[in-house]
């Protein structure tokens, strides 16, 4: 296989693109970068393009991996260490680089036939969002559902801090208020906010089997979903003086909380 040496190379070029929102989202593809994120691929993904480095081959897991990918991804590349640091977004590329598709599936037919859904409203930092789908994943959640404003779920650090949760949770991004409400009274679904100004201490919750569990930023709460939309608001005591927690730690003890005893 003869080998990119070149940036400007015609199809290194456009994955470059997928750095940026607009583009994942008008071709609906992302990057997934890193042995992990390519391994959790292989599994669950649609794979457009591989791209990898010959030194991947160097260790069995890489050679292991590579042998997947030659079989799974639609075109399949061989690049330099030029050309791989040019598309990695990380100071320290694993050798390995997949574009994959989106999932396809709209909300309105995202039907859950029970157990814990999470929407998140306005979470700016995609470190945090994608640590929380990490968990939302390790807890067997349902679904992440993004919110307008939120940040893009399919990001390159988003998708990183996942580490796979995104091949393995639905995940809906952009997705409005009203669209929300909608499928919430369609599915049944019983809307629960996380606030920290008040409500039910959620040790105190009696947690629907059908909970949709909203989580806000951490600097600015809600900023799409109404406070009187909620079935029930609920909070983390905090002792010692403290004033909040991290949005995704909070939403972590809250996620395993709502699904204990399921």
């Amino acid at each position: 296989m003869e080998m990119i040496t070149s940036t400007q190379n015609e199809w290194v070029v456009e994955a470059k693109k997928l750095k940026l929102r607009k583009n994942r989202e008008e071709r609906g593809l992302f990057l997934a970068e890193g042995l992990r994120l390519s391994e959790e691929a292989v599994k669950a993904a649609s794979i457009e393009e591989a791209y990898y480095h010959e030194a991947l081959a160097d260790t069995e897991r890489g050679a292991a991996l590579l042998r997947e990918l030659s079989g799974k991804a639609r075109r399949f590349f061989k690049v330099s260490a030029k050309v791989m640091n040019a598309l990695a977004e990380t100071e320290t590329p694993q050798g390995v680089l997949c574009v994959c598709k989106c999932p396809q599936t709209a909300i309105k037919d995202f039907k859950p036939q029970g157990g814990l859904v999470l929407a998140v409203d306005g979470i700016q930092d995609p470190g945090n969002l994608g640590s929380l789908l990490r968990t939302l994943w390790a807890a067997g959640g349902q679904g992440l559902i993004c919110l307008r404003g939120t940040t893009d779920p399919f990001g390159g650090k988003c998708v990183r801090a996942s580490m796979g949760g995104i091949f393995q949770v639905p995940v809906f991004s952009d997705v409005s208020w009203p669209v929300l409400a909608r499928w919430t009274i369609d599915q049944g679904y019983t809307l629960i906010a996380a606030d920290s100004s008040g409500g039910k201490d959620y040790r105190r919750m009696d947690w629907p089997e059908k909970t949709l569990l909203c989580i806000g930023s951490e600097a600015r709460g809600f900023i799409t979903i109404p406070a009187e939309e909620a079935a029930e608001r609920t909070y983390i005591p905090l002792a010692g003086g403290a004033e909040s927690l991290n949005a995704s730690v909070a939403a972590g003890i809250l996620i395993f909380e709502a699904g204990r005893g399921r």
